[in-house]
């Protein structure tokens, strides 16, 4: 029996236990109680005067880590161009970004004889047909239609895989009445 009095029994300790979560729990309440005082703050103008001045800024400080906060993608990147050789030459085509192209005439010749009239910044104008390379980010015409063309050019997406996408030069809108030629009475 001696033994057995220095001893406590899992009962007595699981009950000990539960009566000190007991007394936590009430303590936490009891003071989570005092703390949302409803009663009204009498706040003067002074007061808030000094409330605005004073802003908290946190700041992040990473000791070498990243920040958890910060996206694992970097979405301001989504489309890269894919890098080209700088020691190629390239035509006049292929010097100017394709939103600088305009595209003033189209000559439809039938399938694969499509021609269309591009000018550069410089107001050059130049024929290209479908397979020219046009643009400097190695762009292709892949079809000439009776008022666009379609180019389409490679990229890099966010995985850095090689996607393309496909560019539209149209032309001017036309209307059913440019397509007639005015009549001679």
């Amino acid at each position: 029996m001696k033994n057995h009095s220095k001893h406590l029994t899992a009962l007595e300790l699981a009950i000990c236990t539960l009566m000190l979560v007991l007394l936590l729990l009430i303590s936490v309440s009891s003071a989570a109680e005092k703390s949302l005082d409803p009663s009204p703050v009498n706040l003067t103008p002074e007061k808030l005067a000094s409330l605005d001045t004073k802003k908290a800024l946190f700041t992040y400080d990473s000791l070498d880590r990243p920040d958890p906060f910060h996206p694992f993608i970097d979405f301001s990147q989504i489309e890269r161009s894919i890098p080209t050789d700088s020691t190629k030459l390239l035509s006049p085509l292929e010097k100017y970004a394709l939103n600088q192209f305009n595209l003033v005439g189209i000559i439809l010749a039938g399938e694969n004889h499509n021609y269309a009239l591009v000018e550069d910044p410089e107001q050059i104008g130049y024929t290209v047909r479908e397979g020219d390379k046009i643009g400097n980010l190695s762009g292709q015409v892949k079809e000439i239609k009776s008022n666009e063309v379609i180019i389409e050019e490679p990229y890099l997406d966010i995985f850095d895989k090689q996607q393309i996408r496909a560019i539209s030069l149209k032309l001017r809108e036309l209307d059913e009445d440019t397509y007639l030629l005015p009549r001679i009475e």
